[in-house]
């Protein structure tokens, strides 16, 4: 029979089962004889004496059919629904029926009745969308098939004959009636003695609510399933009981989905607070809110429905009358004697010994309607299904004027509450777990105003609340990837803020401008191309030719708007600046990055011009994850891994398609870099002058040993490694400093804020976050990718960290340290600051002058600028 697929973190937890029916099949060993006998009584109390065929309960049932006037009573024998299951259609004819008694006849004669029991068990429809009396135990009462009782058993076996008409769910008296017919059938066969029957007609039996089984991961676990679906074909899939074990790493899944979600929030607060959600105009409609959001709630904790002896059925949670009672009197009771001026201060604070304060949600923000707003007091009361709540303004205090530009805007703290709220508003609030009063949170002023009404202040200090935030959904949104360098297996993916709300993964579906996240490639291409970490670049308004072959030009700026003069190629990546990243393509040639990226198995479509420098092309986040992969891998491609093994039924192996480049798109990436690069410059390139080039070009000493897996020299590696290390201690990074004293990374923040990313790693784990909005509109200053990525890049790594430890790169051979300037990239002398450098050997100040003066100022005059390049 069909069988469920799943798909598994690599520590085991179930991410998702697919099916086309709900089956989990059992051995008929493990079925207890209790649940056999019940399901014979039911159905076929003959079956061990016959052969397929009821010939005495065919005669019985014509007899009591021809006095109902109607067909009240069926004789298939479970033989035969064996056949008519596995082998015929549910036609209701006399063909069909002669075809299933002749097919039942045949079973028997090759089967024993153990087998023809275990096909039936297995098989069988019992409602509730579940197959076979495992899934069907499972299902209803979330027991396994030894645990069930007389009573369970038999409200099963009743559902045999019409499943939707004996629903418990559905129709509750109906199903209590087979019940006892079914019990009456046991008792009448000695199945069961008296006292197991009387008390199992007595028997009050929980029944498990059907739900939704969320998705786990949602974004990673589609994207696995949309891959095995096109690979297997959704019949196949669905039915052949697939496991799947993935590489997720589900702690560290859960911690990103976290992270995202609460960094998303925090920097959708920065834009300012959209208003309430919608106003409740009097207080018999907030009642009605309140009661009915009560009652939501204890649907939603409701996991069982109780079914009765009597035939009924009720929720396991469900609100009682002196709750609706306590809910009115505390609207009524806020309005009494504590009034100063006019003006009513209290507010009824909560029942410590309600029921239902188990319930409430602390996780996820939850709707609350505002019942006061005091600018005296710096507080918001609202009122969550009834339960009390204070928002006190440090928790509200983000919510100004929402207004996204580029421009430079400053916004204080909102301390008056009634500019944001009245009562009646909905909002969206988070609520602490965590109990105070407001006397502890209000404004000094107040106290200090009303200190002599020692009588409205103990009356306020006698009340407690819950504490809460003032929250929003987000329209801004944002992606996580984490991988492994050494393995490439995918550890984590959040493609987005909430799954349930959107599906679109910005992992690997959203091509994105980098902006200065890209830097780290050019600067990598740079150290191939006689430049070293000492290298001094020049910070200057030059002026540069057009970005294509227009005859525009342009002038870019960096994103302070400031030129520094001379600095070292380390101090260049560090502080990210746009100037000299531009020269430095200039001097290594455009064509040598795009061959560089093709290298590390990266199908980007980059521009073949200077604006590559800028990041202003698109690029997915899991393409530049895996470009910064060869940093901490030594150089090595790292192919991106998310699958470790899939199972069938029978437990063969099967595999997806490669989930890297073919090797050959590699081998020729590695063959073109060995070109050389001077006609790159003329107006018209041909493949003659290339082939040329090449014939007269000198060995590259940092691309002879490359190959298909090793597609940058390792010396170069530890030496990125060291600059992008520096970033994080001394640069654009410096927020994820105090996490290890050995990670790199890099920010970017594209042209008016529309994108933020940081992208970094460890020595066992690379990550990358990128936030924006889907509409590519500005995020509004200055949201850069320091304040807005890397914060949640910072606080998921600290688990990754934990978990996986983290050390420092070993120093491969050939390199060399040598203690320079680092303002001038030369020797350091006793006058002199002094920084350790690191060097491929041959190449530090000293040892051998590099090629390519890079001091020289290009020809031309300053030209206009364009907008488009400020800001990366």
């Amino acid at each position: 029979p069909p069988i469920a697929s799943k798909i598994y973190s690599k520590d085991g937890e179930l991410l998702l089962e697919l099916s086309k029916e709900d089956r989990q099949v059992v051995p008929i060993e493990e079925i207890p004889q209790s649940i056999i006998d019940t399901f014979l009584a039911a159905e076929d109390d003959n079956f061990y004496n016959h052969s397929g065929i009821d010939y005495l309960g065919i005669t019985r049932a014509m007899i009591k059919n021809i006095k109902e006037g109607r067909i009240k009573q069926g004789a298939s024998t479970i033989t035969q629904q064996v056949a008519k299951s596995l082998l015929l259609t549910n036609e209701r004819t006399f063909t069909r029926k002669i075809k299933d008694m002749i097919l039942a006849t045949k079973i028997e004669e090759k089967l024993t009745k153990s087998e023809i029991l275990f096909l039936y068990l297995n098989q069988v429809y019992l409602g509730g969308g579940y197959y076979g009396v495992k899934a069907a135990f499972k299902g209803y009462f979330d027991k396994e098939l030894s645990e069930a009782t007389v009573a369970e058993t038999a409200l099963v076996a009743g559902l045999l004959v019409a499943p939707g008409r004996y629903s418990p769910y559905i129709n509750p008296k109906a199903a209590k009636n087979r019940q006892r017919y079914v019990l009456s059938r046991l008792r009448a066969g000695n199945k069961i003695t008296e006292e197991e029957y009387q008390k199992a007609k007595e028997e009050d039996i929980k029944i498990q609510i059907r739900k939704p089984n969320p998705i786990k991961a949602g974004y990673f676990t589609d994207w696995i399933r949309q891959r095995l679906i096109e690979h297997f074909g959704k019949e196949d899939f669905l039915t052949n009981g697939y496991e799947v074990v993935t590489t997720l790493d589900w702690e560290l899944q859960d911690k990103a989905e976290r992270e995202v979600r609460e960094g998303i929030r925090e920097l959708d607060k920065r834009q300012g607070y959209k208003g309430p959600l919608r106003h409740i105009e009097s207080e018999e409609k907030v009642f009605e809110f309140l009661k009915s959001q009560r009652e939501n709630v204890y649907k939603e904790a409701s996991n069982f429905i109780i079914f009765k002896s009597d035939g009924s059925s009720e929720q396991e949670f469900q609100m009682k009358e002196e709750e609706l009672k306590s809910l009115l009197e505390s609207r009524e009771e806020r309005l009494s004697e504590y009034s100063v001026r006019g003006k009513v201060f209290i507010e009824m604070g909560v029942d410590k010994e309600s029921d239902f304060l188990q319930f409430l949600d602390f996780d996820e923000p939850v709707e609350a309607v505002v019942t006061k707003a005091s600018n005296q007091q710096r507080m918001i009361y609202a009122s969550y299904a009834g339960v009390p709540l204070m928002i006190p303004a440090k928790h509200f205090s983000w919510a100004h004027e929402r207004e996204l530009t580029e421009e430079v805007r400053y916004w204080g703290p909102n301390i008056y509450p009634e500019s944001i709220v009245k009562p009646g508003d909905v909002i969206l609030v988070k609520i602490e777990n965590k109990i105070s009063t407001p006397l502890k949170h209000v404004y000094n002023q107040f106290k200090a105003d009303y200190k002599r009404n020692k009588k409205l202040l103990s009356a306020i200090d006698d009340q407690e609340f819950y504490l809460a935030k003032l929250e929003q959904e987000p329209e801004v949104q944002g992606a996580l990837l984490s991988i492994s360098p050494i393995d490439g297996e995918i550890k984590a993916m959040v493609g987005g803020y909430d799954f349930g709300k959107s599906q679109f993964n910005r992992v690997v579906q959203s091509n994105r401008q980098p902006g200065s996240a890209f830097k780290p490639m050019i600067y990598a291409v740079g150290l191939e191309n006689n430049y070293t970490a000492a290298s001094i670049l020049l910070d200057s308004p030059q002026a540069l030719g057009g970005v294509d072959d227009a005859s525009l030009s342009w002038k870019p700026r960096n994103y302070d708007g400031k030129f520094k003069g001379t600095m070292t190629f380390r101090r260049a990546l560090e502080t990210s600046r746009n100037i000299p990243t531009i020269k430095l393509t200039q001097d290594v040639g455009v064509h040598k990055i795009i061959n560089f990226v093709e290298r590390l198995g990266i199908d980007a479509d980059l521009p073949p011009d200077l604006s590559v420098s800028l990041g202003s092309f698109g690029v997915n986040l899991m393409d530049l994850v895996q470009m910064y992969s060869i940093f901490p891998n030594g150089g090595r491609k790292t192919k991106v891994k998310s699958i470790i093994s899939i199972k069938d039924r029978h437990g063969d192996v099967h595999h997806l398609d490669a989930e890297e480049k073919k090797v050959s798109e590699t081998k020729e990436a590695v063959a073109e870099a060995m070109a050389v690069d001077a006609v790159e410059k003329s107006a018209e390139t041909t493949e003659e002058a290339v082939e040329e080039a090449k014939k007269n070009e000198k060995e590259n000493p940092f691309l002879v040993n490359l190959n298909e897996n090793q597609v940058y020299d390792q010396r170069l590696a530890y030496i990125m490694n060291s600059i992008l290390r520096g970033v994080v201690q001394n640069g654009t990074g410096a927020g994820a400093k105090s996490l290890s004293p050995f990670i790199g990374g890099k920010t970017g923040t594209t042209n008016n804020y529309v994108d933020a990313w940081f992208i970094g790693f460890s020595s066992k784990l690379v990550t990358g976050v990128w936030t924006g909005f889907d509409d590519n509109k500005t995020m509004g200053w200055p949201e850069t990718g320091g304040k807005a990525a890397l914060p949640i890049w910072r606080e998921f790594m600290r688990t990754g960290i934990r978990k996986y430890g983290d050390s420092d790169f070993s120093i491969p051979s050939g390199i060399v340290n040598i203690a320079i300037d680092p303002e001038t990239g030369k020797l350091a002398s006793e006058y002199s600051s002094r920084f350790i450098e690191s060097f491929v050997e041959g190449t530090g100040p000293g040892e051998e002058e590099i090629s390519g003066d890079t001091n020289e100022e290009s020809d031309g005059s300053i030209l206009d600028s364009d907008d488009y390049y400020y800001y990366q």
